[in-house]
């Protein structure tokens, strides 16, 4: 039964599309379709390249190479002859959910059927967006601008492996080339079991154009090679800031706030920045860092990879404190050290956080404790520091211990708190160390009472960073007697805070009148300045990107440059 209706549907399908030529018998020449050999004798062709197998939007294959006469511009057929066949190609087609690839030729932008007539003439009349086909590409001795664009194309796609970038003009291919060389030379990384330049496109060019197309209307109607091009070519010329300021990150980020602020008058920019978009910030905030390693940290990072299987959040972290282990037990060479530090210490920290786990009855499935134990690791060169002598691992991983491990678990189940627990955790912990940097209590309990509310969401415009913990430092009370700061957003960063009682020393002024009048007037200057503006936006979006919590205020930046 279900085959009879199918075949019922496919001769009525059949019979529409061939109604469709007949309407148009007056208009013969207008629907005719395009010839492959009336265009190659035109275009003057010569040179044949297979590209091989690609998927073809089905709205660019326009001619055909022998069947003018059975079809028209629309791939619609002409004569009923064409009926069994191409009733037999729809009944696949519903069948497989797919078409076999057909076989193209392709001059510049357009596509001519070699083979597949009747599969491009269902495809197109089911309304697919691309099909499956053996492209072989042809080339006009020609050297018009089209011709030109068609060559530096392939080229490009030649050198790169890569597909599916258009620009409109052929310089923009050049520059494409130029950009992927460069990546080449300086990424080495990463997903080892990828092309680099695979890689470029996926964390660079995708990403890139990403943000782009979803901040600039206007864009839509741009090749994403085009808008690509735009922004490299901003890049490129980038004169501020250092090397590490004029990678993808920053010079992106820069870039949208410039355009942005032209469009609009108001403090903060209107930059579109979802989760999916945030993801994409961060995609090429880890290629800047890796592209502007030396050689030396490149070699390191991957023997750390390599020998641990594991990728840390903060690497250049583990080969500081590697380096400190071999210095103070007098141990040659880095992999050497890296291995004894792994087995000495590393696994020391791991087995230890496990067993205390279990005699306190705390239950860490939910957690990844690899990532705890890179945090133990970055505690434990904070606490050095603050104790200001060299500690035993069993010092430092039982202070850890006690001082964060075990309060946070505590605060977990005095509120219930049971999904999202790695997050939770590693945002309370390297919260409270930052606090305790800029002048805060030494004590994570002090710092739960003051600065968490619990069973809530911690938003940054509409991204929601973490559920159930927010973090409220409602530092506002420690400046209390300069009001004029909450008139521009006040603050919730407590190194905003530190900074200004640290610039009202320096002032000497201890009228609160006095205070605020200084303060309103250097903040109303600020705000005149257009590059000002661009730069507290830009500080504003890096804060997000780089998993920074607190809110971001002018308040903040005047912190900044103060």
């Amino acid at each position: 039964m279900k085959e009879f209706i199918e075949k019922e549907e496919a001769e009525l399908a059949f019979k529409k599309a061939l109604r469709r030529t007949r309407f148009n018998f007056f208009d013969r020449e207008g629907k005719r379709i395009k010839e492959f050999a009336i265009v190659e004798k035109e275009e003057q062709l010569s040179n044949r390249v297979y590209l091989g197998v690609r998927e073809v939007l089905v709205s660019k294959i326009i001619g055909t190479v022998e069947k003018a006469q059975d079809f028209d511009k629309d791939f619609n057929p002409m004569r009923e002859e064409s009926k069994v066949r191409w009733v037999n190609v729809y009944l696949k087609s519903l069948e497989d959910g797919n078409l076999p690839p057909v076989i193209l030729y392709k001059i510049k932008e357009e596509y001519f059927v070699y083979d597949g007539n009747h599969r491009v003439s269902v495809a197109k009349n089911l309304n697919f967006h691309s099909i499956e086909a053996e492209v072989y590409e042809f080339f006009s001795e020609k050297n018009d601008d089209l011709n030109l664009l068609s060559r530096e194309r392939f080229s490009f796609e030649k050198e790169s492996g890569l597909t599916g970038i258009e620009c409109s003009k052929s310089e923009g291919y050049k520059e494409l080339r130029d950009e992927v060389r460069k990546f080449l030379e300086f990424y080495s990384l990463g997903e080892e079991g990828f092309e680099k330049s695979t890689v470029w496109h996926q964390r660079v060019f995708i990403p890139v154009v990403n943000i782009l197309f979803s901040n600039f209307k206007e864009s839509e109607h741009k090749n994403n090679g085009d808008i690509f091009i735009e922004y490299l070519r901003y890049k490129n010329s980038y004169k501020l800031g250092n090397k590490y300021e004029k990678g993808y990150t920053n010079t992106l980020v820069d870039y949208l706030n410039r355009n942005k602020i032209l469009l609009i008058k108001k403090l903060e920019t209107d930059i579109k920045l979802d989760s999916f978009l945030i993801d994409d910030f961060r995609k090429l905030h880890y290629i800047d860092r890796i592209m502007f390693y030396t050689d030396d940290t490149k070699g390191k990072i991957k023997a750390i990879r390599e020998y641990s299987k594991k990728q840390f959040r903060r690497e250049t972290l583990i080969i500081g404190e590697i380096a400190l282990f071999s210095l103070n037990n007098d141990i040659p060479g880095f992999i050497v050290g890296m291995q004894r530090w792994f087995e000495g210490v590393y696994n020391f920290y791991r087995d230890e956080m496990v067993l205390k786990s279990r005699q306190l009855n705390i239950d860490t499935k939910d957690l990844n404790l690899d990532s705890v134990v890179e945090d133990c690791v970055r505690y434990s060169r904070y606490y050095r520091k603050k104790a200001n002598k060299l500690l035993t691992r069993k010092e430092l991983v039982y202070s850890y211990f006690l001082d964060i491990f075990l309060p946070i678990f505590i605060l977990f189940r005095e509120n219930g708190i049971e999904s999202d627990l790695n997050k939770q955790y590693l945002k309370i912990s390297q919260s409270y160390l930052y606090y305790t940097r800029y002048g805060g209590e030494d004590n994570l309990r002090v710092f739960f009472e003051k600065n968490i509310l619990n069973k809530e969401e911690y938003k940054i415009g509409d991204f929601t960073l973490s559920k159930n913990i927010r973090l409220n430092y409602n530092l506002d009370k420690e400046m209390e007697t300069c009001w004029v700061l909450k008139d521009y957003g006040g603050t919730q960063n407590y190194e905003t805070i530190y900074r200004l009682k640290e610039y009202i020393k320096f002032l000497e002024i201890d009228d609160s009148e006095e205070k605020n009048k200084k303060f309103k007037a250097d903040i109303e200057k600020l705000l005149k300045n257009r590059e000002t503006l661009i730069q507290y936006n830009n500080n504003r979006i890096l804060n997000v990107i780089r998993g920074k919590w607190e809110q971001y205020t002018f308040i903040d930046y005047y912190g900044t440059l103060v």
